[in-house]
């Protein structure tokens, strides 16, 4: 009896290379765009520090924009090899990045460039001062809601995120210790945005909960890029034992 392998074919190593890429690009603008803005949008004094910084929180939010166009690549791109696997869940995976993306969009980035404007008219005294806190509270609270830590926009990555790294598990395309990485790290994140509501998170205790999954990421970036998929798991599952 002999066993069927797969073969890693230059267009599987290029699709590794190109979803590894969009991982790293994914995750590293998501970090320096919010590194940038967070500062000022996070603030205290928002609406009285927005305005006079608007290229910074423009320039950090159009690099965080690069992050929510890559998301959606990334299972697109992965699709051809995950669906060999399991069909579903590479479809699965595809809509719930997809929705990622819109919520980021829709939500997240416009309502955070919208804050530019009710600075401006706070500055100006344009407003009551007054309505102008109201306006931008009611921008931050629904900005929370549909941002990367809010309990939305977790709730879908988790589900994608567990959809991904089942199939990777269970299809060894890379070692199967990584794929459990993912999914613990997922799991985490899925049990603290639970708990959001009524447990007041501390900086610290964010960062132990974002930290796991941002830094699986890359090393499975970094993985895919320098080695690409297990030759041995491109096979069709179904060339298990051949005579």
């Amino acid at each position: 009896m002999n066993i069927v392998t797969g073969e890693a074919t230059p267009a599987h190593r290029k699709t590794a290379i190109i979803v590894g890429v969009l991982f790293i690009v994914a995750t590293a603008f998501l970090f320096i765009g919010e590194a940038l803005y967070k500062p000022i949008l996070g603030s205290p004094d928002y609406l009285e520090i927005t305005y006079p910084n608007r290229t910074r929180v423009i320039v950090g939010i159009l690099l965080e924009f690069i992050c929510v166009l890559a998301i959606p690549l990334i299972p697109v791109f992965a699709f051809p090899v995950l669906k060999k696997h399991n069909e579903a869940l590479a479809i699965g995976y595809i809509v719930f990045r997809a929705l990622e993306g819109v919520m980021l969009i829709a939500v997240a980035e416009v309502n955070k460039l919208s804050l530019i404007g009710v600075s401006e008219e706070y500055l100006k005294g344009s407003a009551d001062a007054a309505y102008s806190e109201t306006i931008g509270a009611s921008i931050q609270y629904a900005t929370y809601w549909g941002d990367t830590s809010g309990l939305l926009y977790v709730l879908v990555f988790v589900v994608g995120a567990l959809m991904f790294y089942t199939v990777l598990y269970q299809s060894r395309l890379v070692p199967r210790w990584m794929a459990a990485w993912g999914l613990i790290a997922a799991v985490m994140m899925l049990i603290a945005v639970l708990l959001g509501p009524f447990v007041e998170f501390s900086l610290a205790m964010e960062l132990i909960v974002i930290l796991p999954i941002a830094l699986q990421e890359m090393v499975m970036a970094v993985w895919l890029v320098a080695k690409g998929f297990n030759p041995d798991a491109l096979g069709s599952p179904s060339k298990g034992v051949s005579p």
